[in-house]
This record gives structure tokens, C-alpha cells and sequence, in this order.
């Protein structure tokens, strides 16, 4: 099992990494093999242009935009589950995550009736969130905005693990409750 994860978070050793790496802990515990990547220490990324050169090849991205994303877009493509983590900003995902999760539109392969084939079907998806407020004051948002892109790309969606209310990664760390529904999360994406 291949997990990569995506961390949009801007703060590079915040919440949402705190909880990421415990459940990517546990994951690699039940046998499985990840890696995540920072999005904030990318040094190109740019954002989908809606240029659509990507639906004139069927079987790989063929995104046009050539920044640090290739790589990421080629790593999904080999992933067997895909974590999006971040943290709720503003009743949604953090830019950097909603900025790779637009440029995953390559992943779609549109036909003429509209109907789409994508590249990540059959592969698993879920999401690691982070929120300083409830699950029902912005995280319930991003946990459905993630839930769609699993439908649409025909993707098992295997849920969210919304870390709420959280004050520093000390604290995450410290919440014994957290980190047991942290862990059984990574063992959840590694079965």
C-alpha cells in the first residue's frame, strides 16, 4: 500500500502536520508506505489555467503548466490512496491544498457527452482536517468537498478524521482521545 499524502497547510510544523504525521505513523505500522509532501516548500506552483491541453492525452495527466505539480500529479497516478490534509481557513481547504486539488482536474478525461473517466478510479481517498473551531463550523465543509472529488474520481473514499478544535501541536500530541482516533485512521487507510 502507497499512501501519499498532500499537506496544504502554510505553516510547516503546525496542527494539521501533527495529526498528519500520527496517522501516517500508524499507517506505516500496519504495513503500509507513505510519503507526504509539504505543498508550502514547493517552489513553482501554479494553479490550473483551464486550458484544457490535458484532455488530448487519455492515459497520463498531460497537464501543460510545468512546475513542481508534475511531479506530484505522476505520484498519484502510482498512489494507492491519496490524503489531502489541512486546515479549515475560512469554511474551506487551505489555498495550497484547494490550489493542487484544481490541478488534479487533469486527472479527468471528459468525452463528448460530458461523461468523465479519471485516472485515479479504484484508488483510495480521505482527508486529514484541522480546525480550530467544531466539525460543524467549516470542516464539515471541506470534509464534503472531498468526499465529491472521491466520487467524481471514482475513488473509494475512506472518510475524514476532522482534528477540531485544536490549539497548538503540543496539545494534539497531549489529546489522548485525538491520537487514538489518529492512529486507528492511519491502520483504516493502510487496510
Amino acid at each position: 500500500m502507497k499512501i501519499l499524502a498532500l499537506l496544504g497547510s502554510p505553516r510547516p510544523d503546525g496542527n494539521t502536520q501533527a495529526v498528519l504525521e500520527i496517522v501516517l505513523a500508524s499507517a506505516k505500522q500496519a504495513g503500509a508506505d507513505s510519503e507526504a509532501i509539504q505543498l508550502s516548500a514547493l517552489k513553482n506552483l501554479t494553479g490550473c489555467m483551464e486550458c484544457f491541453t490535458c484532455q488530448q492525452k487519455a492515459d497520463e495527466p498531460g497537464c501543460a503548466i510545468d512546475d513542481d505539480m508534475q511531479a506530484i500529479l505522476d505520484k498519484a497516478t502510482r498512489a494507492d490512496a491519496i490524503v489531502w490534509a489541512t486546515p479549515v481557513f475560512c469554511w474551506s481547504p487551505a489555498w495550497l491544498v484547494k490550489t493542487a486539488m484544481d490541478r488534479f482536474f487533469c486527472m479527468f478525461k471528459f468525452d463528448d457527452s460530458g461523461s468523465a473517466k479519471c485516472l485515479l478510479r479504484g484508488r483510495k481517498m480521505a482527508a486529514v482536517i484541522s480546525a480550530g473551531g467544531s466539525e460543524t463550523d467549516g470542516a464539515d465543509l471541506v470534509t464534503e468537498t472531498y468526499r465529491r472529488l472521491a466520487e467524481l474520481g471514482q475513488a473509494q473514499w475512506l472518510g475524514a478524521l476532522v482534528a477540531a478544535k485544536v490549539e497548538n501541536p503540543d496539545a494534539i500530541r497531549a489529546d489522548a482521545n485525538l491520537v487514538e482516533r489518529a492512529r486507528a485512521f492511519g491502520k483504516k487507510l493502510a487496510s
